[in-house]
């Protein structure tokens, strides 16, 4: 008799162990979907994101944008040169990094400076894009310097009319 109340206690313990992982599983698949809605948003969200106008839209990117829309690579768009290119999943998990990096400091307050800066990752994407879209010209170059150290102006910093202004100033 005592031997069968202790299978029984044991069945109904199991029972709600088992109740309670599934009530924990089904808890973190929602959050997880969730994460991964608010990371990667939806689609008609995701081609907002990736247009320049919207890199265009915080303080920190105003001048930059202005600089960019003056450049002989106003043609490309800010992904093209600032995101990984090589396949989209790369492309994606830097995109969700990068963007929710760029958001978050943006309006934390936590910047120091109000210019977003390349960090190492930035700049070894930004030469690999530069190799990609110039590769019939680079072909015959020493790609081991950095394609910034010579074309400093690439896209951004005070070019065309825009640098006569800031100059004139």
């Amino acid at each position: 008799m005592a031997l069968k109340r202790i299978i029984v206690r044991l069945k109904e313990s199991a029972l709600r162990r088992r109740d309670a992982l599934l009530t924990a599983a089904i808890y973190c698949g929602a959050a997880g979907l969730a994460a991964l809605a608010l990371l990667f948003g939806p689609t008609h969200l995701i081609g907002l994101t990736e247009t320049s106008a919207f890199c265009g839209l915080c303080h920190s990117m105003e001048r930059m944008h202005s600089d960019w829309e003056h450049s002989a690579h106003r043609s490309a768009k800010c992904i093209d040169c600032h995101l990984p290119n090589d396949n989209a999943a790369n492309h994606y998990f830097w995109k969700t990094i990068d963007g929710n990096k760029d958001v978050f400091f943006e309006f934390s307050g936590l910047r120091e400076y109000d210019e977003i800066k390349l960090s190492a990752h930035g700049h070894r994407v930004l030469q690999a894009n530069c190799i990609r879209c110039h590769k019939d010209m680079v072909a015959r170059i020493d790609n081991e310097r950095s394609c910034t150290d010579c074309h400093r102006s690439a896209g951004h910093k005070l070019q065309g009319i825009t640098a006569v202004r800031e100059d004139m100033k």
